[in-house]
């Protein structure tokens, strides 16, 4: 089974390779901005009402806007669970282990007070519905815990974090093993899969991101197809590289196959179909 293919994994290697731009180089003050930055991002996606200045306000001040309690609760959830794994990780140097029970834990604490307590850290044994969608995830209880007992499995056959980390989040994603909160996970868990390779999650604060996300993890529902959301992350991945090393000379972040074409051209070049 392939995750990525032979653009992107050159893509991903490029980027695994280069020096810049690591997770452990933060220091604290950008871990935290990191950890709001993200927050905001994933809460965004679910239709979270907060702007990236009130999000500031909360995590930081904890000023609440005048929004929905859900809001604020999803928010903050989101900043605890996120910061706490950061640590654990970035600090004290303790890898995230990605089993069936951490992410049960982490299922529990991010639903907090958003989920009844008999539903927060157990899979599902009911239906759900997904909205902008024509995909229907089973609803059937040995299906839902054998398949994600399956993901969790198979991750181990990618040696390449990167496409370890877009498989869990679009399989994670894809099965909806829990009552709600399941995009929250799956992007919590590709989270820490990068952060384990010592490399900055994937996260945005701009509203077409949003968008685009929104769209590959629909094309992956529909068709299991994983390149959209794969060039989305790279892509994400490329601009971070090149937004912690703003000094770098362009060209430490090109990958030429023909001397003409960069990393990020190629990845253009696979979603409009070009050779």
């Amino acid at each position: 089974m392939k995750v990525l293919n032979e653009t992107q994994l050159e893509v991903a290697k490029t980027i695994l390779e280069s020096k810049n731009g690591r997770l452990s180089s933060l220091l604290s003050p950008e871990i935290k901005n990191l950890a709001i930055a993200w927050s905001y991002y994933s809460s965004k996606i679910e239709g979270n009402t907060y702007t990236f200045v009130e999000t500031e306000c909360l995590l930081k001040d904890g000023f609440t806007a005048i929004h929905k309690y859900e809001d604020a609760k999803m928010m903050k959830n989101l900043y605890n669970t996120f910061i706490s794994e950061l640590w654990h990780i970035n600090k004290l140097r303790r890898k995230a282990i990605i089993d069936k029970q951490t992410l049960l834990r982490l299922h529990s604490q991010l639903m907090a007070d958003l989920l009844p307590n008999e539903r927060r850290g157990v899979l599902r044994d009911h239906s759900v519905a997904i909205t902008a969608t024509t995909y229907q995830p089973s609803s059937n209880p040995e299906f839902i815990s054998h398949k994600f007992d399956e993901i969790l499995a198979k991750q181990y056959d990618f040696s390449n974090p990167i496409e370890r980390a877009i498989y869990l989040h679009c399989n994670i994603a894809r099965l909806q093993p829990f009552s709600d909160g399941n995009k929250r996970m799956s992007r919590l868990v590709e989270s820490l899969v990068l952060m384990n390779a010592d490399l900055v999650p994937t996260y945005s604060c701009e509203d077409t991101d949003f968008i685009k996300y929104r769209s590959a993890i629909i094309h992956f529902y529909e068709t299991e197809d994983y390149q959209p959301y794969a060039d989305f992350v790279l892509e994400k991945q490329i601009r971070n590289l090149q937004k912690m090393a703003p000094k770098l000379k362009q060209d430490e972040l090109i990958k030429r196959e023909n001397g003409t074409s960069t990393m990020y051209d190629k990845i253009n070049k696979n979603k409009r179909g070009e050779a």
